[in-house]
């Protein structure tokens, strides 16, 4: 259900069954509203201290234990029956409306599907515990389920986090009480679909779970194809029945080859797509989604859900398509009808809070070192956190990057690490990258600032003032002094910039407001300071990194960062907007030419054009070179002072990581970074010398 929220711009989610509006949290961008608090003494563990309070299984009755399907329960005495009956029915309740516990002090709630999981679901391990992290899981689905636009969850995430078993428990979940309903499932191929989930898992935990919860059951108790929960064949004896007594649900649960168009003209209630980041051509997990999706939609109405998570692949095998698809499931941007472009919602939890390991008696990730040793969950003490073990481990691999480069992939920090690239084909010194990145981290407080540039008091041409904000275009690592900016200068009465002897910057533009699928590059703007004596050198002091609805927006953007540090613009000649633009603004003067040391040829290029040309082959492979002598000399740790370079862009040093020379088109933050370097620097001039040429052997005419 939806609800408007005066402050959160979108409507908050509620995901209360019984109709109760409690506290929020937020989710991977929701605002999601959960159930009230019940009254302490409806809350498990009340009556414990808080060192006892934690997530406690609860056995069934012994009695009731020994039944095993619902035409037991019927023969049983109506004593019998009278005793136990409150039992079931609160676990009916609980499955419906959720579960409330103490956990050290802390009145935590459960979905229904969550208890469902930890209370009656047998894994190959056991029943599970509860983990903190795998209940924001648990809450960000029911918000999906709950949101009328949305299809489903998209969830990125690291090794061994448990999302298959999650998965697999909601669609025994569902699948055993609802009516008339399919429920798919797809993984990286048929094989795993079938043997790793199908019957590993959703058969396996269909089989554990109490007899009151399984319905009438067609087929054997081990299908290999599907689970069916229809009028039971003769397959089925009367030795290892579920149940005869009433209605059929008439609900399946089956699994797919790993083909884009495997439910092609089926109606699914629910759809399990595992590991979708590592579906290889020829299948591809967009395609595959823009053709399953329709399968879970009835003309404007969303009739049924899906659930789609994995660790990534290296781009070129399908971690591309994945990174597309995330993209497109980001809720901060939607349609006129509410929708992502995919209809997924996205989710990431990095990975040292989901770490295998560092959970603490009560599920909490022990994230930081502790002061003291702390009792895990598993009974074992943990010395150190999960942040400390994760950077031993990449402290370790620094000497192997492409090893690193996979570790840190699987187990990533943020979904910059988690869509890392494979460094088989990198060009730059990603050791030295990933030294100043896990220094960046690391940095407290962080010199980075986020805003907006604006012009005071609205009017343009006269001062360009900043202002904080968490969602700004523009990160800061330094600002000019105020004496430094808005200065104006003037040659032949055009308007130049006044501190292009202290710093340059770079533009990777665009021309079109809009591409076809709604995506396209991004413009990416750097600024960078010069060496000098006076202010910081050799470093990069603004990153931008942006598409705005319309291009004009990101020209203006340029031209105030410009104004403000007075710093010339390098561009590349092909992008003709941002040329005309800065011209009918009149500050075509605060755009380089292009500079002596590019030209093809002594006598080329002597009429002056702004930018540079982004074919050409010398200028590629000079803008290439820049960026790493750049990294060699000012990035990553200075083995000989043992200081770290000053470079505190992440998304510019994750762009470095992927950069491919022969496709330049979509690191935008590289090609914009290399311009600055370009232009940053010295024109390569030949000595004056006084020396005459004299001729010191007769020259004869040998042509016969």
């Amino acid at each position: 259900m939806l609800v408007k929220d005066d402050k959160y711009e979108d409507y908050a989610i509620s995901i209360c069954p019984n109709g109760t509006q409690g506290k929020s949290v937020e989710l991977g961008g929701l605002l999601i509203i959960l159930p009230a608090q019940p009254p302490k003494k409806q809350i498990a563990g009340h009556e414990k201290s808080k060192r006892l309070q934690l997530w406690e299984r609860i056995d069934m009755p012994q009695e009731l234990s020994r039944i095993k399907s619902m035409d037991e329960w019927a023969e049983m005495p109506r004593e019998f029956r009278e005793k136990f009956r409150p039992y079931i029915e609160e676990e009916f309740r609980r499955r419906r409306e959720g579960f409330w516990f103490y956990n050290n002090g802390v009145a935590t709630y459960i979905t229904g599907r969550h208890y469902m999981m930890l209370q009656w679901t047998k894994m190959d391990i056991g029943y599970p515990s509860y983990l903190a992290f795998q209940r924001d899981i648990f809450l960000h689905l029911a918000a999906c389920e709950s949101d009328p636009r949305c299809i489903g969850q998209l969830y990125t995430k690291c090794r061994r986090s448990g999302y298959t078993n999650i998965c697999s428990s909601v669609l025994v979940d569902e699948a055993t009480q609802i009516k008339d309903k399919l429920l798919g499932i797809q993984s990286k191929t048929g094989k795993d679909a079938q043997e790793n989930i199908f019957m590993k898992k959703v058969v396996y935990m269909f089989r554990s779970y109490p007899f009151f919860f399984k319905p009438i059951q067609d087929g054997t108790t081990n299908p290999r194809m599907e689970l069916a929960f229809r009028e039971p064949s003769k397959r089925i004896t009367k030795k290892n029945k579920t149940s005869q007594s009433g209605e059929a649900l008439n609900t399946v649960v089956n699994w797919k080859n790993t083909t884009n168009n495997a439910y092609d003209g089926e109606k699914l209630h629910l759809l399990y797509l595992d590991e979708a980041g590592k579906w290889e051509k020829p299948t591809d997990i967009r395609d595959a989604w823009r053709i399953q999706r329709t399968c879970l939609i009835v003309g404007r109405k969303i009739v049924g859900k899906a659930m789609v998570g994995s660790t990534v692949n290296p781009m070129d095998k399908g971690g591309k398509e994945y990174k597309d698809l995330w993209s497109d499931s980001n809720p901060a941007e939607r349609n006129k009808n509410g929708r992502t472009r995919s209809g997924l919602y996205r989710l990431f939890i990095p990975a040292f809070e989901s770490l295998e390991g560092f959970f603490d008696l009560y599920g909490e990730p022990v994230v930081n070192d502790p002061d003291s040793p702390v009792e895990g969950i598993d009974g074992e003490e943990i010395y150190t956190g999960s942040k400390s073990y994760l950077k031993n481990e990449r402290q370790g691999l620094l000497e192997d990057p492409s090893e690193l480069n996979e570790v840190i992939r699987q187990f990533p920090f943020t979904t910059d690490e988690a869509f890392r690239d494979s460094v088989q084909s990198t060009l730059f010194n990603i050791t030295k990258i990933y030294e100043q990145v896990q220094y960046n981290d690391e940095l407290f407080p962080n010199p980075v600032v986020i805003g907006n540039f604006y012009w005071k008091n609205g009017e343009q041409d006269t001062e360009v003032a900043f202002k904080p904000d968490p969602n700004g275009r523009f990160h800061i690592a330094w600002m000019p002094p105020p004496e430094m900016r808005n200065q104006k200068k003037f040659d032949r009465n055009k308007r130049v910039a006044p501190n292009a002897n202290i710093g340059v910057g770079g533009v990777d533009s665009y021309d079109l407001d809009a591409t076809v699928d709604g995506r396209g590059s991004k413009g990416a703007m750097h600024m960078f300071n010069k060496f000098n004596m006076h202010h910081p050198s050799n470093m990069f002091v603004l990153e931008y990194a942006s598409r705005p609805p319309l291009a004009k927006i990101f020209y203006e953007d340029c031209l105030m960062a410009s104004v403000f540090y007075g710093y010339p613009l390098l561009i590349e000649n092909n992008k003709y907007g941002i040329a005309r633009y800065f011209e009918s603004r009149g500050y075509d003067g605060y755009l380089l030419d292009r500079p002596k040391h590019l030209s093809n040829s002594a006598g080329a290029q002597r009429v002056k054009t702004k930018g540079i040309p982004s074919n050409s082959q010398d200028v590629i492979h000079a803008h290439a070179q820049a960026i790493e002598a750049y990294i060699h000399d000012h990035v990553g740790i200075n083995h000989d002072s043992g200081e770290y370079g000053k470079m505190y862009f992440n998304r510019t040093l994750e762009d470095w990581i992927g950069f491919k020379i022969d496709n330049r088109t979509k690191y935008d933050l590289s090609i914009s970074s290399g311009l600055c370097l370009l232009a940053a620097q010295k024109e390569k001039t030949k000595p004056k010398s006084n020396f005459k040429e004299k001729r010191f052997f007769r020259r004869y005419n040998v042509t016969r």
